[in-house]
Formats: structure tokens, C-alpha cells, sequence
């Protein structure tokens, strides 16, 4: 069992290390960028997966208290339902992105030259 913390510094820890990623995110070139995204897109060990971990036990320990009458029932079926949400959306459609930005960062290390923009983003930018 982990000791008890003081008022909430493992989660403001986190939260504060979330938005020194975003902002280094937000400041890196293209190659560092896909490798960024790549490891926050990992739905197994990446951010997004301990996430979905984080969630999942969330709804576990919500369970738990939802049976003993501490909780509403809700809280326990919203967070279950989030689970679900989130991991179809990330293997349906965050997983091929990953290999995509996979592949961007291998070609940037041994291409110098610009990539080019897709047709969608083209488009979606006149």
C-alpha cells in the first residue's frame, strides 16, 4: 500500500508534467513532434495507454464504493463508459496515425527536405 500523500501532490505532479509536455510539444519541429505523438499516442505504454489505465482503475475503485452505497451507481457506469469510449477510439483510430508518425520520424532522421502537406490537410486549409 502507498503512503498517503499530502494534498494531491502526485496528481499536481502529473498534471504540471502534462503541461510542460504540451507546451514542448507545441515548440518542437516535425521530426520531434511525430516522435512526441508516437509515445503519447501508445495505447499500451505510451500516455494515452496509462490514461486509459488510470481511468479503467478509476472505475474499478468507483465500483467498489458504488456497491457499499458510497458512491452513486452513475459516477461507476460513466467512468466505465469513458473507458470503453476512449479505448475504441484510440484502436480505431489513433493506432494507424502512430505507425503514419512512426514512419515521419524515420524518414525525417535520413531526409533533410520538406515534407509535403496530404491532399485532406490541402484541403481542409484553403
Amino acid at each position: 500500500m502507498h503512503p498517503p500523500l499530502p494534498h494531491d501532490a502526485l496528481t499536481d505532479g502529473i498534471v504540471r508534467q502534462l503541461e510542460e509536455l504540451a507546451g514542448h510539444l507545441s515548440q518542437a519541429d516535425p521530426r520531434q513532434a511525430a516522435q512526441i505523438l508516437t509515445l503519447v499516442l501508445d495505447t499500451k505504454d505510451g500516455v494515452l495507454g496509462r490514461m486509459l489505465h488510470l481511468v479503467a482503475t478509476s472505475a474499478f475503485v468507483a465500483q467498489r464504493y458504488a456497491e457499499t452505497g458510497v458512491y452513486p451507481a452513475e459516477v461507476w457506469l460513466a467512468l466505465g463508459r469513458t473507458v470503453n469510449t476512449l479505448g475504441n477510439l484510440a484502436i480505431d483510430h489513433l493506432d494507424e496515425q502512430r505507425e503514419a508518425l512512426g514512419r515521419i520520424t524515420a524518414q525525417a532522421v535520413h531526409d533533410t527536405g520538406s515534407v509535403k502537406a496530404t491532399a485532406l490537410v490541402t484541403r481542409r486549409h484553403r
